[in-house]
């Protein structure tokens, strides 16, 4: 009776250890950028003076008028943003969603570069930093122009996955307080941001047992889309990303955490 009872957990076991060399990785998990590994630059945005005497920032179709006063103005998803004019080579920018500052820019001219640096507030209440530089492809004087990004630094942000059942998922950025409660089924879910909801929606559908399509849109339109594909071993996840108006992809590789 002995050796058959050791027998029988020895199959139990067994069994175990194949049920989990077959199991599925799990998109479900907290996942860290990987900077170095990430591809991040070529993206390009513009910044021109209207008749009216405001500027318009246009990034791949996100775009918006502003002027350098510290006024808050409305963005396409459903926030604000403030520009001030520091000095002629210095301006500072604070994205705000519900009234809530969410992330704020310092950009420094110098020359024919923009040095910017981006701060954000963790979970856990400390700063997350990052910095980036953008060459002028074209345009002027000063700030005026269209620049394209060639470097990104910092400190790496995360990505929050919840799954439910198999039709289902939360997906966060906790950084930039934004996440979107969703299912598998290609419709349209609002993203709330700092506890408001934004006009921004996203739509996700299976794109493979290990890929994800993740569809973003600004009032009704697409705006970017993102593949997020899972390693074998569950322990990567690298979002290929690109606006819809213009052809910049980018990658992003996440880690497990």
């Amino acid at each position: 009776m002995t050796r058959l009872r050791i027998g029988c957990a020895v199959v139990v076991a067994l069994a175990c250890i194949a049920s989990a060399a077959h199991a599925q990785p799990s998109f479900a998990g907290t996942w860290k950028l990987n900077l170095e590994k990430s591809q991040l630059t070529g993206q390009t945005l513009s910044i021109e003076k209207q008749p009216s005497g405001m500027m318009r920032f246009d990034m791949a179709g996100f775009a918006y008028d502003f002027d350098v006063s510290g006024k808050d103005f409305p963005t396409p998803d459903g926030g604000t943003t403030s520009w001030r004019e520091v000095n002629p080579t210095t301006w500072e920018a604070t994205n705000k969603v519900n009234g809530k500052p969410i992330a704020s820019y310092t950009l420094t001219l110098k020359g024919n570069s923009i040095a910017a640096v981006m701060k954000a507030t963790k979970p856990d209440g400390s700063a997350l930093e990052q910095s980036s530089v953008w060459n002028r492809v074209s345009g002027g004087p000063g700030f005026l122009g269209k620049w394209k990004s060639t470097e990104m630094k910092g400190a790496p942000s995360t990505l929050a996955i919840a799954l439910d059942g198999a039709n289902g998922l939360t997906i966060s950025y906790p950084e930039f307080q934004i996440a979107c409660k969703a299912s598998f089924d290609g419709k349209d879910y609002a993203m709330t941001g700092a506890g408001a909801t934004m006009k921004q929606t996203l739509a996700f559908e299976k794109a493979g047992p290990n890929s994800i399509k993740m569809t973003t849109k600004i009032a009704g339109k697409p705006f970017y889309v993102d593949v997020l594909t899972l390693s074998a071993d569950g322990k990567t996840l690298t979002d290929d990303g690109s606006p819809v108006a213009a052809k910049e992809p980018v990658k992003a590789v996440y880690e497990r955490q």
